[in-house]
């Protein structure tokens, strides 16, 4: 049971409403464990690896510019012949990359053959082949960097015939923070303090602009080459919430989208000139 004071809150009051609203809650957050969902999302089935099932099918990372070269999701579960697959890596960061790939882990143990994830400080460490840097949240650290320069080590290993598992999750803006060449930590930082705590921006549109100026969000593709990606992710933005961007338009890279957004809270002269 989630709820670990169940009996305490069921002996006394409406005994029968409190059990109906305790049922319900332990159905909800059953429902949206990030280790229950990727263990049942993963599996071996005679010398097959899997990847897929009816409750949860592939979709397009969310955020990303759609452009004509977008491919479709793909359709139906990934299915990997074990016996023509090289290496398995494992990276990731987020709130819920430590417990995603814990179920992965789970799943393939000694087929992993190296991984490294980014966790909130504060948090347990319980993976055990796949290593784990507890970094800053929600202001990025030092150890955000270098764990997300570990992750960018082991996705550059990866190559034509492996599997890069990339457990990701709401929060990884911040633990996965690897500025880009000529950009620092500091430069980060200042982004999130004046855009999100300062001005009260949404997510997307703080990520708009955080995304520009970091080496792996939304980046991993280009890191692993022809290795096959897959990306697990549990997003935060609730069902059908739509966020416009203060953009004129849509470009493939996202520049004009961070610039709009920097604009539109008076924050462009605001930010350093890098």
């Amino acid at each position: 049971m989630i709820i670990k004071n169940r009996e305490e809150l069921l002996s006394h009051g409406n005994v029968e409403g409190r059990r109906a609203v305790l049922d319900i809650l332990e159905a909800g957050l059953s429902a949206a464990d990030p280790y229950w969902n990727v263990r049942n999302l993963i599996r071996i089935e005679d010398g097959k690896l899997i990847v897929g099932n009816d409750q949860i099918r592939p979709g397009r990372l969310a955020g990303l510019p759609r452009t004509p070269k977008t491919p479709p999701p793909h359709e139906g579960p990934l299915i990997f012949d074990l016996s023509k697959v090289g290496n398995i890596y494992v990276v990731g960061g987020g709130k819920a990359a430590q417990s995603q790939a814990k179920a992965i882990e789970d799943v393939l143990g000694d087929l992993i053959t190296e991984g490294h994830v980014n966790a909130k400080k504060g948090d347990t460490v319980y993976l055990k082949r796949i290593e784990v840097t507890l970094a800053g949240h929600p202001i990025p650290d030092e150890d955000s960097v270098k764990g997300s320069q570990r992750i960018l080590d082991i996705e550059r290993k990866a190559k034509k015939g492996d599997i890069v598992f990339l457990s990701e999750s709401g929060g990884g803006s911040a633990l996965m923070a690897l500025p880009a060449p000529g950009i620092t930590l500091d430069d980060i930082r200042m982004v999130n303090k004046v855009l999100y705590f300062g001005c009260g921006s949404s997510m997307p549109e703080a990520n708009a602009v955080r995304n520009q100026l970091a080496l792996l969000r939304t980046k991993h593709a280009r890191h692993v080459g022809d290795a096959t990606l897959v990306h697990i992710a549990t997003p935060e933005t609730p069902p059908k919430l739509r966020v416009h961007l203060h953009a004129t338009h849509v470009d493939s890279t996202g520049y004009e989208e961070a610039k709009q957004v920097l604009n539109h809270y008076g924050c462009w002269n605001k930010m350093s000139q890098a």
